[in-house]
């Protein structure tokens, strides 16, 4: 029968409920009493029998007092060791007073809590804080657990269509969810002190340097000392300093508008509740959303830099057209809806629609709060931050087995040195030190020293070049890398396709490599490339959107205007009425549009995805888009078709699935993928320095191929797993590239013959045979002679992450930051490429250079304020951070 865990949570892996000991049932005291007893008895009655000179005097005190020292701090060093020595186990909650907390991997470490019980109404509240998550007893379910948002539930759209904001009393709520703000308190420098002064290797260094004291080791004991002291208070300030710098991530109350009581009112963002209804307007400079938030009626334009290091701006539409009676998929079709806390809302339009709920007082967008606080996307990033390691430490196994390894010389070593001596007749307490002495240096008492200054230093230099480090203890795992994995677009190719043509959009062609210049284009084409877009023109005339999308249309000769309207000289103004936004599920996107009073459907997609779409599939569809991507082109296929006039009302009710059925194929656009300058020489360090590096994208098999060969990844023939076809979909095949070769794989038998293929063709596998070999047991072979991934979701990125390393592999993740998320923080280093120039890096360097003068100007003036001495002007560089006053005289200037 399995033990049954108090606690539910993907963070906790067990738990275990605890009343404290009594004082005198601890084991660093009861023992030790009779032992102390035991001692004096001898050392007073029987000195001459047992002891026998001062040297074992001090042997014997001096081991009682180490080995009584050392079972106190052991508690300190050690969770489960604290949690036997001063706790004893329960199974009632209503008697324990504290909770042992076993986190799952890669959750922080393991602690002890306190269970606090509040009187609320009437009755009692019984919780605990753990990692900022607060846990509440439910006396049901006989279970702690956070508490619940509807978001996390599998709940249908109606549910937030339908949701009028709260009334009534919320003291019950806000209890429950608490403020929504990042509570992080910062202990003072002598607390983190005592935390670094208990800890083992510190503990061991003091140890040392009393010996050397002890052995007359003045000047080097005492400066050693020094040394460690100082180096331990230096890892304290920089804690220190990495928590006000948490501290500071969180956004600084502002005033907004709720829908509760059937009014608006305005709040502070802290005292939002999740299903607050709010208004959400253009954020100010030096702010940001407060709190993760679905869109319910209106639009935005949003920067999700600060979480994905995406800098493209990303349009963010309404569930208001959703059918009710879907679930909602955050990560899926309703990702475009969510608007996380901690990004930047550009621009955000009004609700179009007609509804029951008043316009806000200031004509911002609806939305529904779906979570607060620490629960909310920026505050899991800080949480993940803050918990997931906060020291940098050496390899427990390896060191504990070279510990050991030297030790076997070091009691060698420290017996010959006794043996000798007795029969020299040296002092008995001088061989006793000395041999002590031999015995403890099998520990090199500058190692924690050196590490922490080695990571210290690998931090300022990556700094320089801007490379900032979120978690430092992983820097040692850069050492000890098997195989490097990366993204394709905007990590080994550039962020900026470049449009090369139209391809496949003339039947007679007989060259299937014809490339068609806009000029050359249909009218029906042009209105495609024109309608099935997501990029939006802001206010101050920036066009955002994605870059590729841009340079097609530019080429095309498009030009966006504002309210969702573009135009071209010969073609006249075209309205998109409706968006169905591109989905990595779909491998699609879709608009409605308005051109001449004619009504049309616009699709742009995967070729293979669109494929299934058309109404009639062209001759040569498959032979064009193939020889494009084998020589490492992105294609897209357009599509469309003609829908009859209707009212918006009907064209809101539309299914996606109807309007992107049975089109009219229209061409496809070709785009030109160049490396970045240094893609080359990269692999090719790695490849010589015995790295594996290996391309994990979303991009067609084919594309990924060529640019795997361009870049070094693969240098041979290569095999591409996927699908047999397009109806027999239990057969997987290996394809060469050009489609010559084909062998089967049956991914139902347990065993394959791949030892031969392996040794003479390099391996690409798709995430359709990804998905078709999950759990498979040829599955890890497969990927240990995997070179390229191409056409995978975010999860299976995540997924091939997670099974390297339970393959024993040291991983690298690099990619752009924003589908590459979750394998990046799955990955032993995981590297986020931001996209930055020349200007902006010194940009960020000159922001960094204000904020640290604003800083010392905000500690000089607090200093004078304590002396009771006048406020300092503000200095001239940084006049514009400070409001205007007799003390900001360079305020205008």
């Amino acid at each position: 029968m399995t033990k049954k865990s108090f606690v539910s949570s993907p963070i906790v892996r067990d738990s275990t409920l605890l009343v404290p000991k009594s004082l005198i049932a601890k084991p660093y005291v009861l023992p030790f009493f009779p032992l102390y007893a035991t001692f004096a008895q001898l050392y007073f009655q029987q000195y001459d029998r047992y002891i026998k000179g001062p040297e074992w005097t001090f042997v014997y005190l001096g081991t009682l007092v180490s080995l009584n020292i050392l079972v106190m701090l052991m508690p300190a060093w050690n969770v489960k060791i604290k949690a036997k020595f001063n706790y004893s186990t329960t199974k009632n909650v209503n008697e324990a007073t504290h909770i042992l907390i076993y986190t799952t991997p890669n959750n922080g470490s393991d602690g002890i809590v306190e269970i606090q019980r509040v009187t609320e109404a009437g009755s009692l509240q019984t919780f605990f804080q753990f990692q900022k998550k607060r846990f509440l007893w439910h006396e049901n379910e006989q279970v702690f657990s956070s508490p619940k948002f509807l978001v996390d539930e599998s709940s249908k759209i109606g549910d937030f269509q339908k949701c009028k904001g709260h009334s009534g009393d919320l003291t019950h709520l806000k209890r429950l969810y608490g403020e929504n703000s990042f509570d992080i308190p910062i202990p003072t420098f002598m607390e983190l002190f005592k935390e670094h002064a208990v800890a083992p290797l510190f503990v061991f260094q003091v140890f040392c340097v009393a010996l050397w004291l002890l052995d007359e080791f003045w000047y080097y004991s005492l400066f050693n000392l020094f040394m460690i002291i100082s180096m331990e208070a230096a890892a304290v300030f920089q804690r220190l300093t990495a928590l006000k710098e948490f501290r500071t991530m969180g956004i600084k109350p502002y005033t907004i508008n709720v829908f509760r009581n059937k009014k608006w009112v305005a709040l502070q963002t802290n005292e939002l509740l999740p299903m607050d209804l709010v208004s959400i307007t253009r954020t100010a400079e030096e702010s940001a959303i407060p709190c993760d938030l679905i869109l319910l009626d209106g639009s935005a334009i949003v920067n999700e830099a600060m979480l994905s290091g995406e800098s493209t701006p990303l349009l963010k539409e309404s569930i208001k057209l959703r059918p009710s009676e879907d679930n909602l998929q955050l990560d899926g079709v309703d990702k475009i809806a969510v608007l996380h806390g901690g990004t930047k809302a550009l621009q955000v339009t009004p609700p179009e629609h007609k509804s029951d709920i008043p316009p806000p007082p200031d004509g911002g967008a609806l939305a529904i709060v779906t979570k607060t606080g620490f629960e909310t996307s920026q505050g899991s990033l800080v949480r993940v931050m803050i918990y997931s390691a906060e020291r940098v430490s050496v390899d427990n196994k390896e060191a504990l087995m070279f510990i050991l390894f030297l030790l076997i010389f070091a009691v060698i070593a420290s017996w010959y040195v006794w043996v000798e001596g007795t029969k020299m007749g040296r002092i008995q307490s001088k061989l006793i030190l000395d041999c002590i002495l031999i015995i403890t240096s099998v520990v090199p008492p500058e190692l924690p020293m050196e590490l922490t200054m080695a990571v210290n230093s690998s931090l300022a230099a990556l700094a320089k070049f801007y490379v900032y480090c979120t978690e430092p203890f992983r820097i040692p795992f850069a050492g000890r890398i098997d195989v490097c994995c990366f993204d394709k677009t905007g990590t080994l190719t550039g962020e900026d396709l470049v449009f090369e043509g139209l391809a496949g959009i003339s039947a007679d062609s007989e060259n299937i490599r014809h490339l068609y210049s806009a000029a050359e284009a249909p009218e029906s084409t042009i209105l495609v490339i024109g309608a099935a877009h997501a990029l939006v023109k802001l206010e101050d005339g920036d066009i955002v959107g994605d870059p590729m999308e841009k340079a097609t249309l530019k080429a095309v000769g498009w030009a966006v205007e504002r309210k969702n309207s573009n135009y071209r000289e010969g073609t006249g103004k075209l309205d998109i009425i409706r968006r169905f936004q591109f989905s990595s599920a779909l491998k699609r996107s879709a608009s409605i549009a308005s051109h001449n009073d004619a009504l049309f459907a616009a699709v742009k997609g995967a070729p293979e995805t669109i494929r299934e779409r058309l109404s009639d599939i062209p001759k040569n569809y498959d032979e064009i888009y193939k020889s494009f991507t084998r020589s490492g082109s992105r294609v897209l296929a357009l599509a469309s078709k003609s829908l009859p006039k209707m009212s918006q009302s009907k064209i809101d009710d539309l299914n996606r699935d109807d309007v992107e059925s049975e089109l009219t194929f229209n061409g496809f656009l070709i785009f030109h993928c160049p490396l970045k300058d240094d893609a080359i020489e990269t692999i090719k360090m790695l490849n010589e320095s015995s790295h594996r590096s290996i391309m994990i994208t979303g991009d067609n098999p084919l594309t990924a191929v060529h640019v795997a060969k361009e870049v070094g990844i693969v240098f041979g023939e290569t095999l591409i797993l996927d699908r047999a076809g397009k109806s027999d979909d239990n057969q997987l095949l290996f394809r060469d590239v050009e489609e010559t070769v084909s062998i089967p794989f049956d991914p139902s038998k347990d065993t394959f013959d791949h030892s031969k293929l392996f040794d003479r063709y390099d391996i690409a596998v798709t995430g359709y045979a990804l998905n078709a070999l999950e759990g498979h047991s040829q599955l890890r072979d497969l990927l240990r002679h995997t070179w390229v991934y191409a056409r995978v979701s975010p999860s299976q990125k995540e997924f091939l992450l997670n099974t390297l390393k339970d393959m024993g592999y040291q991983t690298l993740m690099c990619g752009d930051g924003t589908n590459d998320v979750g394998a990046l923080k799955q990955a032993h280093v995981g590297i986020a490429l931001l996209n930055g120039t020349e200007e902006g890096l010194k940009k960020l360097g000159e922001q960094r250079r204000l904020e640290g003068m604003k800083m010392m100007y905000i500690k000089q003036t607090e200093f004078m304020a304590r002396w009771n001495q006048p406020q300092p002007p503000v200095p001239e560089p940084i006049a514009h951070l400070f409001p205007p006053g007799p003390k900001n005289p360079h305020y205008l200037k």
